[in-house]
């Protein structure tokens, strides 16, 4: 079965060029999120929206998928309006190193316990053979405790430095803003 996966897998990476890669890889994304809009709930609407800023640290892994595919893998801590000390916890990623382009889905969890969950779609830009800058925008998708509900969007930078062959520190600053119907 792993044998007749790897075969496809190699047929379909061959198949592709570059540019039709990236149109499926956009197509996806643009499905992902109009996917993730019309599952949200509706009945709940947010009260206001109030400024979201979070800035962390984070330790970071990579796994070849199907190169130029990889999988990363984040974990870090950091400070978040209305979340205070946090850590920020990636739920699935995948970057293309050959393209930079990048989707993520993320928990960041507060002291006491409430997540936010948010989806990310960036470019990581190399700027030096180890290191990348990292542009993209974020959305919440929903959240536990005070963010149940929750909605929100912005966009973040961030820094990458690799310090071995698969591992990485990175620093990232979010800017926008979330709602809650739950009262933040």
């Amino acid at each position: 079965m792993t044998n007749r996966f790897d075969e496809l897998t190699k047929s379909l990476v061959q198949s592709v060029t570059r540019r039709g890669a990236l149109k499926q890889f956009c197509a996806g994304l643009a499905g992902l999120a109009l996917a993730l809009t019309c599952l949200a709930p509706s009945a709940v609407q947010a009260e206001s929206d109030v400024p979201f800023r979070a800035t962390w640290e984070s330790q970071i892994s990579i796994a070849p998928l199907a190169p130029p595919l990889f999988a990363v893998s984040g974990l870090g801590a950091g400070k978040a309006l209305h979340l205070g000390a946090m850590t920020a916890q990636s739920i699935t990623e995948v970057v293309n190193l050959a393209t930079g382009e990048g989707a993520a889905s993320y928990r960041f969890t507060a002291a006491n316990g409430d997540d936010v969950f948010l989806t990310f779609v960036f470019l990581a830009i190399p700027t030096s053979p180890t290191a990348f800058a990292i542009e993209g925008v974020w959305q919440v998708t929903g959240g536990t405790g005070r963010f149940e509900g929750a909605s929100g969007s912005g966009t973040y930078l961030g820094q990458a430095e690799f310090v071995g062959p698969v591992d990485a520190i990175g620093t990232f600053i979010l800017e926008g803003t979330v709602s809650s119907p739950n009262q933040l």
